[in-house]
C-alpha cells in the first residue's frame, strides 16, 4: 500500500509518506508501530480507519475492503488518537456511556462496561467531574476508556500513555494486556515508548521515511545486535570520563553519550568482565550514581536500526484481523473468546441507531453551548434589535406594515443565516483544528446525523435571533402579527438547509481566520442576492435569479406569510423548496464530504 501527496506551494514533487507497506496484523495480536516523527505512522493510521485513501494498494480489516466499507470497519475499531478527544463538557463516566451508545450498546450495557472501567481504571473519584476539569493525566485515562466502550475487536492507540504517571502507564499496559488474554482483542500500539511497550508488544514493525525497515518479534529484532550487552553509567553530577577512561571504553564497543554525565556502551559479552573491572577499579563506584548491565532491550534495536536501501516489496494487502468468537488466539493460551459484543449483548442498527446518535451527539454539544451561551445571548439579542430600529428609520422611516414585515422577517432571516452558516462553519473548523472531527470521524456514526445534532445544538442560541424581531416588532412600531406555529418548523428547516454549506466550507478551508472572511462574505452574498429585507421586485433581474437558488429567498418569503396571516399555497410551496433544499444538502454532504482532510 503506497500513499503520496502533492506538494504545497512552488513544491509541486510528490511525497511519499507511506511507501509500498506490506504487512499483516494477526488475531489476537499485539503489535506495534514504532517510527520517528514524520516516519509516516499518522498517515498509515489515517488510512486504517478508512479516514484517507491510499493511493495504491489495499487495506483489509478483518476482510473488510477499508476503502469501500469505511464506515463498516469503523465498527471493529476502537480508536485513541494523540489529540484530545470529544465529550469535553460531559461528565466522565456519562462520557464513556455517550461512547457506547454511539458505538452501537444498548443503554445498560453501556452504563454497566462504562462502570466497569471506571473501577478498572481508577476514576472513581473523578466519574462527576467534567472531562475539561480533569488533568491531563486523568483526561488520558478517560480517553482510554472511551476507546474500549462496546468492545471493539480491534485497537488502535496511538501514545497511549502519553501525560501519564508510572502508576498509570503500567495500568494502561495490564488492561492492555487482559483485553488481549481474556478476549482476543487485537491491538495496534503506535508509540515511542518503547521499553514499556516491549512488555506487551507481541510483533513489531520499525517504520522509517515511510517504510518498514524492520518487522518481527522483539526477540527477532534484537537478535540482529548479535550476543552484545548494554553497559550504562551515570557520572556524579554530570561529570565526564576522563580521557584515559573514555579511550579504553571505546576500545572494548559502541559508546555513546546521550545526556551529559551519562554514557552507554554496547560491547561483546566476552568484553563484560573487562569493562566491569575498569568501571570498578579504575572509576570507582564513589563516582557513579547508577552502574548496570543488561542484554539488549527493542528501544536499543530502535535507535540501531539504519534505512538499508534495499528495493521495496511489490505492494500487496495491508491486512488487519481480529479473532472470531468461536476462534482459538493465535500466539495465546486457549481462553475464552468474547468479541463485539459480549454474548448475550443486544447492538442498535438502522434507524434507531441513527436516533440515538443524533441523540447522543446533540447532548454533548450542549455542553459546550451551555458555556458559550451567554456570549451568543448577547449578539442574539442586540442584533435583530439594532436591525428593526436602525432599517425602519432609512429616509424618512418604513412604518407601513409591508415595510415592517420585511424588515421583521429579514432581522430574524439574518440571524438563521448567520447561525447555519458562519457559525456552523467556525465551529467546525475549530474542531478540525483541535483534532476533535478526527474523533468523530472515527465513530460508527454517519456525517448526517452528525451535522443535525450540530445544529439541533446551536438551535437554543439561534432562537432568541430568531424570535426577538417577531416580539420587538409589534412593541416598538405597533404592528399587528399573526404567531402561526408554522414558524416553529419554518426556522430549524432554514438553518438544516444552511448547515450542510457550513460544515463543507468548515471542512474544505485551512484555518479560522479564513472561514471567517469567506463565510461572511458568502452571507453578504446570500442577503444581497435574496429578497429578505426588500420586495423581490426591487432587486435587479440577475440577482432576482440568483435569489431563487439560495434558501433565504424562500424562508423569508415564507416568514412574512406566516407574519402576516396570509398562509396558503405560496407559503407551502416555500417550505416544500426549503425541505428539499435540505434533504438535498444533507444527501450531496454525506456522499462527498470528507470528514478528514489531509
Amino acid at each position: 500500500m503506497t500513499r503520496t501527496f502533492q506538494g504545497e506551494g512552488r513544491d509541486k514533487r510528490q511525497i511519499v509518506a507511506n511507501d509500498a507497506l506490506s504487512f499483516e496484523v494477526r488475531r489476537g495480536e499485539v503489535f506495534g508501530l514504532l517510527g520517528p516523527n514524520g516516519a509516516g505512522k499518522t498517515t498509515l493510521v489515517s488510512q486504517l480507519l478508512g479516514l484517507l485513501q491510499p493511493s495504491s494498494g489495499r487495506i483489509l480489516v478483518e476482510g473488510i475492503d477499508v476503502t469501500r466499507r469505511p464506515q463498516l470497519v469503523k465498527e471493529l475499531v476502537g480508536f485513541l488518537p494523540q489529540t484530545r478527544l470529544g465529550l469535553r463538557f460531559v461528565e466522565a463516566e456519562q462520557a464513556l456511556v455517550y461512547v457506547g451508545r454511539l458505538r452501537g450498546q444498548t443503554e445498560a450495557d453501556a452504563r454497566k462496561q462504562a462502570r466497569e472501567l471506571i473501577e478498572e481504571l481508577g476514576l472513581t473519584e473523578c466519574a462527576r467531574q467534567y472531562v475539561y476539569q480533569l488533568s491531563g493525566g486523568q483526561t488520558r485515562i478517560v480517553n482510554f476508556a472511551m476507546a474500549l466502550m462496546g468492545w471493539p475487536p480491534v485497537l488502535l492507540l496511538d501514545e497511549p500513555t502519553n501525560e501519564l504517571d508510572p502508576h498509570k502507564r503500567r495500568l494502561v499496559w495490564d488492561v492492555i494486556a487482559r483485553l488481549n488474554r481474556e478476549h482476543g482483542t487485537t491491538c495496534i500500539l503506535v508509540t515511542h515508548n518503547v521499553l514499556e511497550a516491549e512488555k506487551v508488544i507481541r510483533r513489531v514493525a520499525v517504520m522509517q521515511s515511510g517504510r518498514i525497515i524492520a518487522l518481527g518479534t522483539p526477540g527477532e529484532l534484537k537478535a540482529r545486535l548479535g550476543a552484545r550487552v548494554r553497559l550504562e553509567l551515570q557520572l556524579r553530577d554530570g561529570e565526564g570520563l576522563a580521557p584515559e577512561n573514555h579511550l579504553k571504553l571505546s576500545a572494548m564497543g559502541d559508546l555513546e553519550q546521550p545526556h551529559p554525565g551519562r554514557y552507554r556502551l554496547y560491547l561483546p559479552s566476552l568484553q563484560v568482565a573487562l569493562a566491569t573491572d575498569l568501571v570498578v577499579n579504575q572509576l570507582g563506584l564513589a563516582q557513579l550514581d547508577d552502574f548496570r548491565l543488561a542484554p539488549p532491550s527493542l528501544e536499543d534495536v530502535y535507535l540501531e536500526l539504519k534505512d538499508p536501501g534495499v528495493p521495496t516489496p511489490t505492494p500487496s494487502p495491508v491486512v488487519v484481523e481480529a479473532a472470531p468468537a468461536d476462534a482459538a488466539v493465535a500466539l495465546l493460551p486457549a481462553a475464552p473468546t468474547r468479541l463485539r459484543p459480549r454474548p448475550g449483548e443486544p447492538r442498535l442498527t438502522g434507524w434507531r441507531k441513527f436516533l440515538v446518535d443524533i441523540q447522543h451527539l446533540w447532548l454533548e454539544q450542549m455542553g459546550e453551548v451551555r458555556r458559550s451561551w451567554p456570549l451568543f445571548l448577547v449578539f442574539s439579542l442586540f442584533m435583530p434589535l439594532a436591525m428593526i430600529f436602525g432599517l425602519a428609520r432609512v429616509g424618512r422611516g418604513l412604518n407601513d406594515r409591508e415595510s415592517l414585515l420585511y424588515i421583521i422577517s429579514g432581522a430574524s432571516v439574518f440571524a438563521v443565516v448567520v447561525e447555519g452558516v458562519v457559525t456552523m462553519a467556525q465551529r467546525v473548523g475549530i474542531m478540525k483544528r483541535d483534532g476533535l472531527l478526527l474523533y468523530y470521524a472515527s465513530l460508527p456514526i454517519s456525517k448526517t446525523a452528525f451535522v443535525i445534532s450540530l445544529m439541533l445544538s446551536r438551535l437554543s442560541v439561534t432562537l432568541p435571533g430568531m424570535l426577538i424581531p417577531l416580539f420587538a416588532g409589534p412593541v416598538l412600531y405597533d404592528v399587528d402579527l399573526h404567531f402561526s406555529p408554522w414558524v416553529l418548523v419554518l426556522m430549524p428547516l432554514t438553518i438544516l438547509s444552511l448547515a450542510s454549506l457550513g460544515v463543507t466550507l468548515g471542512t474544505a478551508l485551512k484555518s479560522v481566520d479564513l472561514i471567517v472572511m469567506v463565510t461572511n462574505a458568502l452571507v453578504f452574498v446570500l442577503l444581497m442576492a435574496a429578497p429578505v429585507f426588500i420586495p423581490e421586485a426591487a432587486l435587479p433581474v440577475p440577482l432576482r435569479m440568483l435569489g431563487y437558488a439560495i434558501p433565504p429567498t424562500y424562508a423569508a418569503d415564507a416568514l412574512r406569510h406566516a407574519l402576516g396571516g396570509t398562509i396558503g399555497p405560496r407559503f407551502y410551496l416555500d417550505l416544500a423548496v426549503l425541505f428539499v433544499m435540505a434533504a438535498g444538502g444533507l444527501w450531496a454532504m454525506s456522499r462527498w464530504l470528507r470528514w478528514y482532510v489531509k
